[in-house]
């Protein structure tokens, strides 16, 4: 019952509670004081039009949450939705008639809201498949009480979030609050909002996976998560929906990043393939991150390994000129020339330090480098005809006959 301070007997009941101690949980809009599960009885107190409201309740059975779950009527914009438990029954009082208020999911998928109380020794009960509000007003009426606009919610205590909790913890799934404030996604027409809806999708379930990660103390000594969430793949509408998270360390993503960029270049599998492989499976990266990479890769291996390009119709002594200056040997910048090449010196450096650390070492300090100079030609289309120079080095063994081994 919902109790005004003004008559005795609603003066004890809140000089009763004044002694309690209400907190909010942020569930509700009303204030609660309880030692559920250590006692069965809690007490709420909110405030209206600056007056204090207060309820009592005794809970009788916890009750559960099936699957699938119905939540309470949305009779305003922004009113909450709460999920309602199943085999539910709580005491109060409403009116000044002692209730006891139960839910009980019926065979057609709806939920019967049952109010049972005690008149001369007899015990009566009105039920309804439509709302808690609904048969809270069947009740007042059959009892020839006015119609003070209670709601459901309040008298059956759907809003009582430490119960909330209580039945979470049975069920082993993460506490949140339920909140239907949004719109059924299927109501949302347009890609932006449904991506809108997908990502607070994806930050929600990111906080309650990494709270079940240290829950199951999958961490280190230092308690210290040692698994991280990266990626989790929905279908929508017959499409691949992927989450994806921010590791706090991305070396292994960019390794993997490197790989690809190598499985790609040397199967020689071009962007639009690799374009078309991740649009079938969601989960391969994304080929924007793939041609990125490659970009980064490339300009780290010109600032070493610069390619410079020189124009071969001029004279063998301008090109020498050339080749033995520091600028590089382009001729004409504004003009692409037909043939391009690489310093050896600059090669060398690269290769020095890793031939050096390789296990066995191929050279050691005080070694002669043995290079080997070929070439060899090959026609590219029906007109061109090109010819690659390489260098080798001979300390390597058999190792130089493989192919990865010329150097051009």
């Amino acid at each position: 019952m919902a109790y005004v301070l003004g008559s005795s007997q609603e003066n004890n009941r809140s000089n009763q509670s004044e002694t309690l101690f209400f907190i909010n949980d942020g569930y509700s809009m009303r204030n609660f004081s309880y030692q559920y599960p250590a006692s069965p009885f809690i007490t709420s107190q909110y405030i209206s039009g600056n007056r204090p409201f207060y309820f009592w309740y005794k809970v009788v059975s916890l009750g559960y949450y099936p699957t699938p779950v119905k939540l309470t009527q949305k009779n305003s914009k922004d009113c909450i939705q709460y999920q309602i438990p199943d085999n539910y029954s709580v005491e109060t009082e409403v009116s000044k008639i002692k209730i006891r208020c139960e839910t009980k999911y019926q065979p057609n998928g709806k939920v019967r809201f049952t109010i049972v109380w005690k008149e001369n020794r007899s015990e009566w009960s009105i039920y309804s498949d439509r709302s808690a509000t609904s048969v809270v007003n069947a009740f007042l009426k059959k009892n020839n009480r006015p119609n003070s606009n209670l709601s459901g919610v309040y008298i059956f205590g759907f809003d009582i979030g430490r119960l909330h909790e209580c039945r979470l913890e049975t069920m082993g799934a993460p506490i949140t609050l339920v909140n239907k404030r949004k719109r059924p996604l299927t109501t949302i027409q347009t890609i932006s909002g449904q991506n809108k809806r997908f990502a607070s999708l994806g930050r929600e379930s990111g906080k309650a996976i990494r709270s079940l990660i240290k829950k199951h103390q999958l961490t280190d000594e230092t308690n210290q998560p040692i698994i991280h969430i990266h990626k989790i793949e929905l279908d929508f509408n017959g499409e691949s929906i992927i989450l994806t998270y921010n590791l706090p360390d991305n070396k292994n993503e960019l390794t993997k990043i490197d790989a690809i960029v190598r499985a790609c270049d040397e199967s020689l599998l071009a962007r639009d393939g690799y374009r078309r492989l991740a649009a079938v499976e969601a989960f391969l990266i994304r080929e924007y991150l793939i041609a990125n990479r490659r970009v980064e890769i490339t300009n780290l291996i010109n600032k070493d390994l610069r390619i410079g390009t020189f124009n071969i119709n001029k004279s063998d002594n301008d090109l020498l000129n050339h080749l033995e200056s520091d600028d590089g040997i382009i001729v004409d910048e504004a003009e692409i020339g037909n043939g391009t090449y690489r310093s050896i010196y600059t090669i060398l450096q690269t290769l020095i330090p890793l031939w050096k650390e390789s296990s066995p070492a191929i050279i050691n300090s005080g070694d002669t480098l043995k290079l080997k100079f070929g070439g060899d030609g090959r026609n590219v289309g029906r007109k061109q005809s090109h010819v690659m120079m390489t260098i080798c080095l001979l300390n390597e063994g058999e190792e130089v006959l493989k192919p990865e081994h010329q150097y051009w």
